[in-house]
């Protein structure tokens, strides 16, 4: 399906597939560091940006900042690629924070307030859970980048090839499952796991059952206005 076919009925099936795209580029960056596994990263990060701003439809004037956003971040990560620096990671991992957060809004105004719940809304609500736990990845990112000691279990090289190792700790937190190879190593590092721990917990109580609960008063008012 070209994307030119993307449409409000599958429009989240699209993020989602991006978001899952570039999980799997920093896996591939992880395995081959230092080679074209972290250009490959990098390019999927640009296209992720252009694709979910396609697939979220947010007004003309948004759509033109995150396009300049999306250039900004390619500058960046070629910028990256030939003179690394503390500061050019950071700022591309603000611009990350940034989209992944404004993301997560958009997409949870649509899936509560816009239109019936349908399988697109529950894999919007998949997409929701994913990128909550990309926005803790880039905030342990960032803290790692001020703190390389804040983590036991995490070697810190190239942020690019620290991505998939932070953000299997970031779901393995999330979803409160606690293996136990990685572990914050100071109060701070703390903070931030038991915070996520708590955001994992409420949405799984309250945004999954407002979902439903929606899902069941849509259906209750579609039987009496058959009646």
């Amino acid at each position: 399906m070209a994307i030119r076919q993307l449409s409000e009925r599958n429009n989240f099936l699209y993020l989602f597939l991006a978001l899952t795209a570039l999980l799997f580029s920093s896996a591939v960056a992880d395995d081959f560091p230092g080679g074209w596994g972290e250009d490959l990263f990098s390019l999927i990060s640009v296209l992720m940006l252009i694709v979910g701003i396609k697939s979220l439809h947010p007004d003309m004037a948004l759509r033109r900042i995150v396009y300049l956003i999306a250039g900004v971040l390619g500058g960046l990560h070629l910028l990256w690629r030939f003179y690394p620096n503390h500061w050019t990671g950071l700022l591309i991992l603000l611009i990350f924070l940034l989209v992944f957060v404004g993301a997560f809004k958009l997409s949870m105004h649509k899936i509560l307030f816009e239109g019936r719940v349908d399988a697109n809304k529950i894999i919007g609500s998949l997409s929701l859970y994913i990128l909550l736990g990309l926005i803790w990845t880039v905030l342990y990112l960032i803290l790692l980048s001020f703190d390389p000691h804040a983590f036991n279990g995490i070697e810190i090289s190239d942020w690019r090839t620290t991505f998939s190792r932070i953000a299997y700790y970031s779901f393995v937190t999330l979803t409160t499952l606690g293996y136990g190879d990685i572990s914050p190593k100071t109060h701070i590092g703390e903070f931030f796991a038991y915070m996520e721990a708590v955001a994992g917990v409420f949405y799984m109580a309250i945004f999954v059952s407002s979902l439903i609960n929606l899902s069941g008063s849509l259906f209750k008012s579609g039987r009496e206005e058959e009646r």
